[in-house]
């Protein structure tokens, strides 16, 4: 599994936000790493555990900003987050208390697949939006 790259597409110009980018982006390729060397299950959903808060808190503070702003897609924005985090919810359940026979290699890649579309496509999607009206104002 390929590690994530970062590049300059993907940075905001807004400080905090890179740096927490940045940071679940090692989160992710942590993961990436433990599963392509065959890490035990327990140890993938402990990353994963970690990633998921993470990312948590990163929404949190975004929405604050965007919130201390008058963004006007905050609604928007947030229906958003909360959907990630449930999708990533659902798979740090399923790390953490795996159904009998379940097959760990595909739920592997499966988060793998989540964690590099989740992040790159929620920054250019999601996140590249708001720049303009933030950069303005800050």
């Amino acid at each position: 599994m390929s590690q994530l790259e970062w590049s300059d597409e993907f940075k905001l110009g807004l400080p905090a936000i890179d740096a927490d980018h940045r940071d679940l982006l090692e989160l992710c390729n942590e993961f990436l790493a433990a599963a392509q060397t065959g890490s035990a299950i327990s140890q993938l959903a402990a990353i994963l555990d970690r990633l998921v808060l993470r990312t948590r808190a990163h929404f949190v503070a975004e929405e604050r900003l965007l919130d201390r702003h008058g963004y006007p897609g905050l609604a928007m924005h947030k229906a958003e987050h909360d959907r990630l985090l449930a999708q990533a919810d659902n798979l740090k359940v399923r790390f953490s208390d795996p159904a009998e026979g379940q097959d760990t290699h595909r739920l592997t890649g499966e988060a793998a697949d989540f964690l590099r579309f989740w992040l790159f496509d929620h920054i250019r999607t999601n996140d590249r939006p708001y720049q303009p009206f933030i950069r303005r104002l800050v």
